[in-house]
C-alpha cells in the first residue's frame, strides 16, 4: 500500500504531461514558464486524489495543445491568465503609462 502523501501514476503522469504542455505554450518565456510551475504544483499539491478527474486533465491538454499551435485565442487567454497570476504574486502595482 502507497503512503497518502505519494502519488499514483496516473496523477504523475497528468503532472508531467501538463507541465510539459504548459512550458510549450508558454515557449518556456520567463517568467510565464515559473508561473504557471507553480500555479500547476499548487493545485497538484493542495488537491485530493478523489477530484482527479482524467476527462478535465484530457480537455485542458487540448486547450494547451491549441495555445501552442497557434497566437489565436487560446495563447491570449493562457498568456492574459499568466500575467494576471504574475501580478497577484508579486505584490506590484500596474505600471501607469504617461501619454
Amino acid at each position: 500500500m502507497l503512503p497518502s502523501n505519494q502519488p499514483t501514476l496516473p496523477i504523475l503522469h497528468a503532472y508531467r504531461h501538463l507541465y510539459r504542455a504548459l512550458l510549450h505554450a508558454v515557449q518556456y518565456s520567463s517568467p510565464n514558464r515559473y508561473v504557471a510551475r507553480d500555479q500547476l504544483r499548487n493545485a497538484f499539491r493542495r488537491g485530493y486524489r478523489e477530484q482527479f478527474n482524467q476527462q478535465k486533465i484530457s480537455r485542458t491538454l487540448e486547450f494547451l495543445d491549441a495555445a501552442a499551435r497557434e497566437r489565436g485565442l487560446e495563447h491570449r487567454l493562457l498568456k492574459n491568465l499568466l500575467h494576471v497570476a504574475y501580478w497577484r504574486t508579486h505584490n506590484l502595482k500596474k505600471f501607469v503609462f504617461s501619454s
